[in-house]
């Protein structure tokens, strides 16, 4: 078997394969075959099977039903096969990915271009895919468990700071590392990147933490990432067009004193520094991986969880929507408790002092744990709108795949429409503003629980 000889060479070997009855690139995929085609990777001698979603809306699943139905099968088969969620970032942190698989992507397909690389980054680490409170979706990952902004695109980019900035992001985030890159021509520059000890190092300690930003401002970005051994490792970044310095101070990364700082890119100590680090002179996309701290010292401690009941429905009674934060984020980001433009929200006349401003397109997904009976809201287009287009609103049950539709507006140019519909025993859903460059509100959007 191919398999044999793979693993007699020391090497583990993956296969991609997708939910859908047809991949990607429109050959069959497993919908309906899936304990067959898991017997047939594990009898290959698979390690790594990489599932994808396209055309899986019409299997009429859930997406956390969906991956069930492989978990399953792949215990069936007996070999421990590792399961990558490719769901376009649809919030398996949210519903529960790592009980299906070991690792879920949190974006769309990364591109050979560095601004992909950072919308990719921004979605784990950033708030590109969550609520700004949680600080990216460091809380959601651990041992045997990962937020993947998708695969490496180091040596495809057009420069090496380029690449090396790359690699610095994926190793800082905790993500899977995977080479996206021809390595049979790869250049000598881009190989050194690819096997930077201590780089690599940081992507794999132990402790299993994901770095997560404690600075963000002006294309300026500073993540932290405790390590194991008592020291952190430090992101400076600067995406922006003109040098700039940056200062990291140890407050923000949980240190005090005098500490050593080391380059991890140059492996070389810098020295001992007081309270902070600056970073000078970084030009366009420059960086500077740093490890600071002593050996062998207490673990630097982490930031703090999100509590549950800020992003889950816990109470009997009202829970208006705009008073937790969502757990999904694509398009647009809803404005709470206002417009979209920051003004108090008004439908036909009437102002509400709760609910949400969206402009298209945005979908959030919220948690409600089972915990609520009837969504309520009132929906119409904002009078900021162009004349003549249409918006529409949609309530979905936990996310797109499933195609399961709790209301739909249909394209509305005015009026207002009630919304008053049962969502006993649903764990999320999904509201959806779809139109063109029109804005809408979901006044009063709240969750009843007897």
């Amino acid at each position: 078997a191919i398999g044999d000889y793979i693993h007699s060479k020391g090497l583990k070997y993956g296969i991609y394969e997708c939910r859908g009855d047809k991949t990607c690139q429109n050959l069959p995929g497993s919908f309906e075959h899936e304990q067959t085609d898991m017997n047939s990777f594990a009898e290959w001698g698979v390690d790594y099977i990489k599932l994808d979603a396209c055309f899986a809306r019409k299997n009429g699943r859930l997406s956390s039903e969906d991956f069930d139905v492989y978990h399953q099968a792949i215990l069936q088969t007996g070999r421990p096969m590792i399961l990558s969620i490719s769901d376009f970032g649809s919030g398996a942190w949210a519903w529960g990915g790592k009980k299906y698989g070991q690792l879920w992507r949190t974006s769309m397909d990364i591109y050979p271009r560095i601004q992909s690389v950072y919308r990719c980054a921004e979605t784990s680490g950033g708030d590109g895919a969550i609520h700004p409170a949680f600080k990216g979706l460091w809380q959601f990952a651990g041992p045997d468990s990962w937020n993947d902004p998708d695969m490496l695109q180091v040596g495809n980019l057009k420069s090496t700071v380029e690449d090396k900035v790359h690699f610095s992001l994926w190793s800082i985030l905790a993500a899977p590392i995977m080479a996206g890159n021809d390595l049979r021509s790869m250049s000598k520059e881009v190989k050194d990147i690819l096997l930077a000890k201590e780089v690599i190092a940081v992507n794999q300690d132990p402790r299993a933490h994901q770095g997560y930003q404690v600075y963000d401002k002006d294309s300026l970005e500073i993540y932290n990432k405790p390590l194991s051994d008592g020291t952190t490792a430090v992101l400076i970044l600067n995406k922006g067009q003109k040098k700039s310095d940056l200062t990291v101070n140890w407050e923000q990364i949980g240190l005090s004193g005098p500490q050593n700082v080391r380059d991890l890119w140059l492996e070389k100590d810098l020295g001992t520094f007081n309270g902070s680090f600056t970073a000078k002179n970084l030009g366009k996309h420059e960086h500077l991986l740093l490890k600071i701290g002593t050996v062998g010292s207490a673990v630097v401690p982490g930031p703090t969880p999100v509590p549950e009941e800020k992003y889950t429905v816990t109470q009997e009674g009202t829970t208006y929507l705009s008073d937790i934060y969502y757990m999904l984020k694509k398009g647009n980001a809803p404005v709470e408790d206002k417009n979209f433009h920051g003004e108090q929200i008004k439908i036909k006349g009437k102002k509400y002092n709760k609910g949400l401003g969206v402009k298209s397109n945005s979908e959030v997904m919220y948690k409600l744990d089972g915990k609520a009976d009837r969504f309520q809201a009132v929906v119409s287009l904002d009078k900021s709108s162009p004349k003549g287009e249409t918006g529409r609103f949609q309530v979905m049950v936990e996310e797109k795949f499933g195609g399961r539709i709790l209301f739909d507006s249909g394209q509305i140019k005015k009026g207002k429409i009630k919304i008053d519909i049962d969502v006993s025993g649903l764990d999320f859903i999904l509201l959806d503003f779809s139109g063109k460059k029109v804005f809408g509100n979901w006044g009063d959007a709240k969750v009843i629980s007897k």
